[in-house]
């Protein structure tokens, strides 16, 4: 039995009469929910406002005819979008009891959370979760019976695999797309497979699936950071549960604007191998419901575990939680949900504005460390500048890569890389081979952030000397021992 069944039938053996089922697969909820019925001894019954006859779908109508119906379950499909009547709202606080006494329970299934304050302690909520492997393999295996097609079980976890954050449904699709692209199934049809969970995370409007070309290579300096990244490299093996250690929960990094936190997650997915998705809080604060787009994106990165989930500026989106009671909600729902969490989401949070970041995200327990990213110094800023030069088909040896290091402190990784650009630009339209003094005029002509942002730099840094670990090694230390 499906564990949600099992969850289902023990509610209603223990009489709860009202359940809200949470998802977007209605087809597998109605199975799951009608499977837990049987389990219980009781009828299954379906209520759609286009099912049957008028009066029939009439909702007041239904309140009324369900008193007299015993030892059942009736499922509603889109009932949340009849929670605003107030004649149903209060018809089932008055019918909750009544209801349970005559072993009837109503399950909602519904892919929106919203619940009326008037139910919430009536309702019991159930999150249904995303297709597990094991589900996906007898739908991918469905498919090919259906389909006729001989498949070569060594792909099989590999198939499952590109499939997993796909609804059940979703996942039929793509299997049949690449099953009748080519007659058959090849690796490279896997392929299809992806581009469609792209397409339908990119549905959900706070995810965003990222592609990703860096590791830590493209990264220069932060050598902390990558230390401590090349450390857990095998942290989510089963190897590593067996040693005893849990699974990473994630990284905070804050700091200076520009200087390579976002490239980080990039980089860290990248060395890991693992997918990387990108969440939007500006988008779940502009949904209609943002408590219930949170708690879609955590389910559904939970779903592709394991995977980098990266919360970029994070304090912009939790900026006002003290004055804003759904903010507050939001923000407590992702700090329970970070806490908590069992599956491998390894999540990367940014920040630049260390003053709207909310003391809840900085206790001890939501990351597994938090990392000061500084201007780079002069060390750093020549791995920048070569990282980049590489990136444009250039080899840094043909330039005077030192003298360009030294001659730019205080700038960040992306002034070093607006600098390469505009000095290529300025060769490319006189028609020659870019060299160092055109980059060197092109980063002359750049005003860094630290000349506008001094004093707010020197308190970021100020902020970060008891609070974080730096991201950096002190290379003037270094330098220090090694000549002594």
């Amino acid at each position: 039995m499906h564990p949600v069944a099992e969850e289902l039938k023990l509610l209603m053996e223990s009489g709860y009469s009202l359940v809200y089922l949470l998802t977007h697969e209605e087809a597998r909820a109605r199975r799951i929910a009608e499977e837990a019925a049987r389990a219980a001894g009781r009828k299954p019954y379906l209520w759609t406002p286009t099912s049957g006859q008028k009066s029939q779908a009439d909702p007041h109508q239904l309140m009324r005819s369900l008193q007299g119906v015993e030892n059942a379950m009736t499922i509603l499909p889109d009932f949340h979008l009849l929670l605003d009547d107030r004649f149903v709202v209060r018809r089932l606080r008055e019918s909750a009891r009544s209801l349970a006494e005559k072993k009837h329970t109503l399950v909602i299934v519904s892919p929106v959370l919203s619940i009326p304050a008037e139910l919430e302690k009536e309702i019991t909520l159930i999150d249904l979760p995303y297709p597990t492997v094991e589900e996906i393999e007898q739908q991918f295996r469905k498919v090919c019976v259906r389909e006729q097609v001989i498949f070569p079980e060594e792909f099989v976890s590999r198939i499952v695999r590109a499939a997993q954050g796909l609804t059940e449904e979703e996942a039929e699709r793509a299997f049949t797309k690449a099953l009748r692209k080519g007659g058959g199934f090849r690796l490279d049809d896997i392929t299809i497979i992806l581009e469609e969970k792209k397409k339908s995370i990119r549905k959900s409007e706070v995810l965003e699936f990222i592609e990703l070309d860096e590791d830590l290579e493209a990264v220069g300096g932060l050598e902390e950071i990558k230390r401590w990244v090349r450390h857990r490299s095998r942290a989510f093996d089963e190897e590593a549960r067996r040693y005893g250690l849990p699974a990473p929960k994630g990284l905070l990094l804050v700091g200076v604007q520009g200087c390579g936190k976002g490239l980080t997650a990039k980089a860290v997915a990248g060395a890991w191998r693992l997918p990387l998705v990108r969440l939007d809080l500006g988008a779940v604060f502009g949904s209609p419901s943002p408590e219930t787009a949170i708690h879609h994106a955590m389910r559904l990165s939970e779903s592709l575990a394991p995977v980098v989930l990266w919360v970029d500026e994070i304090e912009k989106g939790f900026a006002g939680t003290s004055e804003n009671g759904g903010t507050a909600r939001v923000l407590g729902s992702f700090i329970t949900w970070l806490q908590e969490k069992k599956t491998p989401v390894f999540v990367v949070a940014t920040a630049n504005e260390v003053a709207d970041l909310p003391p809840e995200l900085l206790r001890k327990g939501r990351f597994d460390e938090t990392f000061f990213v500084d201007l780079p110094d002069v060390h750093e800023r020549e791995a920048i500048l070569r990282v980049h030069l590489k990136r444009r088909g250039r080899n840094p040896d043909d330039f005077d890569v030192a003298s360009l290091a030294r001659q730019t402190e205080h700038y960040v990784g992306a002034e070093l890389e607006q600098g390469i650009v505009a000095g290529m630009y300025r060769a490319f339209g006189e028609g020659r081979e870019v060299d160092t003094s055109d980059i060197s005029k092109e980063l002359d002509a750049i005003v860094p952030l630290f000349a506008t942002y001094e004093e707010k730099i020197k308190a970021l840094r100020e902020w970060a000397k008891t609070r974080t670990r730096r991201a950096s090694v002190d290379q003037s230390l270094v330098d220090l021992f090694e000549s002594e």
